[in-house]
């Protein structure tokens, strides 16, 4: 196998982004104690578009005429087309909102193993999404290195089987949540393919904001009862929370992960989201000194593989 500077360069990046993703769970613990679901995705898509805001108007006033690097007539790069509204109304309804808000709920009326089972469906729902929508190929190749980095991160977890509850009545509404949360995540990786055909990383993620914030405050003054004075009921930890999903994980990985998807096919790089697990276990190891197994290093290490295994043997079909 041929390993290319590009796709090292390309690995090396799904790791940083992946990396970046890792810290939202903890973050999303703390900031849940003092909001809702709705009402915290809600902060993160405001504070998010509004920290990618001022790369969007450099990026405009450093190229006025053609903001894309690829040509594009002047209908295409209309965001008023019914195409583009269109597009951008799919990954806020579809993409941003339900992923956010349902994972955050589901996971809360869900065991721990069986969330963690579920959301090892997303890079197969993304392949099967992208093969659907894009037309992407899912040669051989690929799904080998699907199933390798499956079963790597099957070997890191230690999921107990005797103990998944899946169908339990007690778990199930909430297991469905979580797989209807993992399914949006899924959609909204594959679409944001088809309009990154049209507009730069910057613009897709800060128009996709945007409406997801429009659409996601009135749910969460309906649904959630926010109220302006709750704002002084969050402390110091909450606003560090809220500060690393919106320019962390929902802002500098999800511009290196436009990036990427520009680059790569999206079947290519979803593979690399089962990293996530074993870097979230590298950084509580060095952030709250929690204990690194051997399964948990060769479970990484063959995720790792599956993740070089598709970006190196594999071209773009697009």
């Amino acid at each position: 196998m041929n390993v290319s500077s590009r796709s090292v360069f390309d690995v090396c990046l799904l790791i940083l982004v992946n990396g970046m993703w890792a810290a939202q769970y903890a973050a999303y613990k703390v900031a849940g104690e003092k909001m809702g679901p709705l009402t915290l995705s809600a902060w993160t898509f405001l504070i998010a578009a509004i920290v990618l805001l001022p790369f969007l108007i450099w990026e405009r006033k450093r190229n006025p005429s053609q903001p894309s690097s690829r040509p594009l007539s002047s209908a295409g790069r209309s965001l008023w087309t019914k195409q583009n509204i269109t597009g951008f109304l799919m990954i806020g309804i579809v993409g941003l909102i339900p992923a956010s808000a349902l994972l955050a709920w589901g996971v809360s009326r869900s065991s721990a193993s069986d969330a963690a089972l579920i959301y090892l469906t997303v890079p197969v729902m993304t392949a099967l999404l992208a093969s659907l929508i894009l037309g992407e190929k899912m040669t051989w190749v690929r799904w080998g290195s699907l199933l390798l980095a499956l079963l790597g991160v099957l070997m890191l977890s230690g999921f107990d089987w005797r103990h998944l509850q899946l169908t339990n009545p007690k778990f199930l509404f909430g297991n469905i949540l979580v797989l209807l949360a993992c399914s949006s995540s899924s959609f909204y990786n594959v679409y944001c393919k088809e309009l990154l055909r049209r507009f730069t990383p910057i613009e897709v993620l800060v128009y996709g904001y945007a409406l997801a914030v429009i659409l996601g405050v009135p749910l969460a003054l309906g649904v959630e009862n926010f109220t302006i004075s709750g704002i002084a009921h969050y402390a110091a930890g909450t606003w560090l929370a809220l500060m690393v999903l919106s320019m962390m994980s929902w802002g500098l990985a999800m511009v290196l992960w436009m990036f990427l998807l520009r680059r790569l096919d999206v079947s290519q790089a979803s593979v690399s989201i089962y990293l996530l697990p074993f870097l979230g276990v590298l950084i509580s190891a060095i952030t709250v000194h929690e204990r690194v197994t051997k399964p948990m290093i060769i479970g990484g290490l063959i995720t790792l593989a599956g993740t070089v295994l598709i970006t190196a043997a594999e071209s773009p079909s697009t």
